[in-house]
């Protein structure tokens, strides 16, 4: 459905009016809720690069977009596992820094 209402804000509003932004930001949490996560980054780098060149760097809906693309970034990285394998045979602690304990 919400393919549907982009592409006719698309044809009857134009890709650059206000409500069309909305309505692929709108697409683009509809992909990720979906599990399509690839189209949902995609769009989601459209949306910001549009708000960005429309609305300016500053805007509400900029920063929200900006926001919104880096979590789906941050959610769709692939989960790493820990190090199983180490020199000494045991398991190598690390404190909340990073460092080696």
């Amino acid at each position: 459905m919400r393919e549907r209402v982009l592409a006719d804000y698309e044809r009857i509003l134009g890709d650059d009016h206000p409500d069309t932004l909305s309505a692929r930001h709108n697409l683009a949490n509809s992909y990720s809720d979906a599990g399509r996560v690839d189209d949902a980054l995609n769009l989601r780098e459209r949306v910001l690069a549009d708000y960005e060149r429309i609305l300016g760097d500053d805007h509400p809906d900029t920063l929200t977009a900006r926001h919104n693309l880096a979590h789906a970034r941050d959610a769709a990285a692939p989960v790493q596992q820990p190090d199983t394998a180490t020199s000494a045979g045991g398991a190598e602690i690390q404190n909340p820094s990073g460092a080696p304990e």
